[in-house]
């Protein structure tokens, strides 16, 4: 694997799903071994579990007083296309939503180019470790390749309820298998969520609306399992702030950002 860059300037706008906000976004190549860095009002706020500020429905990166919402998305496709060097630039407070999948930013990231230099060395896990919190469960165990495994187990909805899907980790894979799935919302937390000031931006056309064994939009999912599939997307973006490419399984249980961050805090010092 080598560290990776874009060839050139990507620019794009949009709404954020949960501010409901118009953010626009300047992507720049940067220099070998300088790693994925927002910037806010020429602010620097480096991609990384220090600068992260809240994990409530969203992961949120912050300094001082600036705030980026939302970096999920992004940061899963620029994982997934193993992209290890660029500058993001945002003028506004969230990245932008578009489908509520990561489609839109790997085919950005593809149409321009990608450029790659020097090689760099996955990490190894030595040992198995675990993490649990309420109902969320993580181990992560030795391997000679990166694997996700992840299980959605639900008492509020038949559909999500027994959910599952293996990932074997290439940007291949990745495209294919996770980067077309949407976010999901229950019918019935979309008020709640409202009313407590996230999901503004949210609609049919960016959210996949579940009620229990149905899905309202169905007409909007990629996959039959697009939901599972979806917190493997998540987990990849919340896991790409370890900075680090691993050989490890990693089998989850029931994930959400909160405990995705807490997971990688546990794990981070047996990466170095």
């Amino acid at each position: 694997m080598n560290y990776k860059t874009i060839k050139q300037k990507i620019e794009f706008e949009g709404v954020g799903i949960h501010s409901g906000k118009n953010t626009k976004v300047i992507i720049e190549p940067a220099k070998e071994s300088s790693g994925i860095n927002f910037y806010v009002q020429r602010i620097k706020i480096p991609s990384g579990l220090n600068y992260v500020i809240d994990t409530k429905n969203a992961t949120v990166l912050g300094k001082e007083k600036f705030k980026i919402f939302t970096v999920e998305h992004l940061l899963s496709a620029v994982y997934g296309l193993c992209i290890t060097d660029i500058n993001i630039n945002v003028l506004g407070e969230e990245i932008p939503a578009y489908d509520g999948s990561a489609k839109f930013f790997v085919e950005l990231f593809l149409n321009s180019g990608l450029k790659e230099k020097q090689e760099i060395e996955k990490v190894s896990v030595k040992k198995k470790i675990k993490f649990e919190f309420n109902n969320s469960k993580y181990e992560i165990l030795p391997s000679d390749f990166f694997e996700i495994e992840c299980k959605i187990c639900s008492k509020e909805s038949i559909f999500l309820n027994g959910q599952r899907f293996v990932l074997r980790f290439n940007t291949e894979n990745y495209i294919k298998e996770i980067s077309f799935a949407k976010t999901y919302c229950l019918l019935k937390d979309i008020e709640k969520i409202r009313s407590s000031g996230y999901g503004l931006g949210g609609s049919l056309e960016n959210v996949i609306i579940i009620d229990n064994d149905r899905v309202i939009n169905s007409e909007k999912l990629t996959y039959k399992d697009e939901c599972v599939r979806h917190k493997i997307l998540d987990f990849i973006g919340d896991f790409s702030l370890l900075n680090k490419y691993v050989n490890a399984k990693i089998k989850i249980v029931n994930p959400n950002h909160y405990c995705n961050f807490e997971f990688c805090k546990k794990i981070r010092n047996f990466l170095n």
